[in-house]
């Protein structure tokens, strides 16, 4: 199937008690040594220690960039913003969280920040495209695509994506955060700065709300 169906089945398939990262990824939540190390290096002003930092982490912080912004242009203008912020607030981190999830927050704000700025987001979904030939989701999540079911899932893939754009903003980033399979709730809850609660709340009513549409 396309990118863009695989994200829309993710987000209507998503568990309820959990983010879709592994068990073997939450164990890595924990600062791993090879991490402290290296942030005790740049925090005393390692910029190499830093740029290995920013090598481990570059994926991630693009995709958040990219769920929020929706285009890949954009993502990676905040993604870079967001690690020249946090090579600035370096000394300031204290370790409350790990060193990815105090990255993310920076991203998020980062790439909302740039959302708020240009209007980007709201523009773009007007359109009904991301500007650039690629729909504003296609990217979020999923496979290498399927041939053989692109015809056939086109029309529906693009009506979910459109009712996933009417959500509330609130709504639409938690579950787009969600659906990408690189965050748990707990993660999703300190980025965004929600009660873990209503993290899950708002995943299942995105879900329950775009279905009910989709099947209208």
């Amino acid at each position: 199937m396309t990118p863009v169906t695989y994200s829309v089945a993710d987000i209507l398939s998503l568990p309820h008690d959990a983010g879709t990262r592994t068990d073997a990824d939450r164990a890595g939540d924990r600062e791993s040594e090879e991490v402290r190390s290296l942030l005790d290096r740049a925090t005393a002003g390692d910029q190499v220690a830093f740029g290995v930092l920013i090598n481990m982490h570059q994926r991630v912080v693009y995709r958040t960039a990219l769920a929020a912004l929706g285009r890949r242009e954009d993502a990676e203008d905040a993604a870079q913003e967001a690690f020249i912020q946090a090579w600035k607030n370096l000394p300031g981190f204290r370790g409350d969280a790990t060193f990815r999830t105090w990255l993310l927050t920076i991203t998020w704000r980062k790439a909302l920040d740039r959302r708020r700025s240009r209007l980007l987001w709201w523009k773009r979904l007007s359109a009904g495209s991301a500007g650039d030939g690629r729909e504003p989701f296609a990217e979020v999540a999923g496979p290498a695509p399927d041939p053989e079911r692109t015809a056939v899932a086109r029309d529906a893939a693009r009506h979910a994506q459109r009712e996933i754009a009417r959500l509330s903003p609130t709504l639409r980033d938690t579950l787009l955060l969600a659906a990408s399979g690189e965050y748990t709730y707990e993660e999703i809850s300190v980025i965004l700065g929600t009660p873990l609660g209503t993290i899950k709340w708002r995943v299942s009513e995105a879900r329950r709300i775009v279905a009910s549409r989709i099947q209208s």
